[in-house]
């Protein structure tokens, strides 16, 4: 290390991170954005369908189990 560097980083490394940082957060910021707009994807389940009741199946209820 030089004598008149301080610190375990050097002027490149610590101003590189810097932009990493700088980059990452806009990237976090612009997806944070985008996603206020879209809706979650469904799959093929996304369209006009409506749920349609399977005959002879009941609501699910909780199991009950004795010990």
């Amino acid at each position: 290390m030089a004598s008149g560097q301080r610190g375990a980083f050097s002027r490149e490394e610590r101003k590189a991170a810097v932009w990493a940082l700088l980059i990452a957060a806009m990237i976090a910021a612009t997806a944070l954005m985008i996603q206020q707009w879209t809706q979650p994807s469904l799959g093929p389940w996304g369209g006009d369908q409506v749920a349609v009741a399977m005959p002879d199946v009941l609501d699910a209820q909780p199991v009950s189990s004795t010990f």
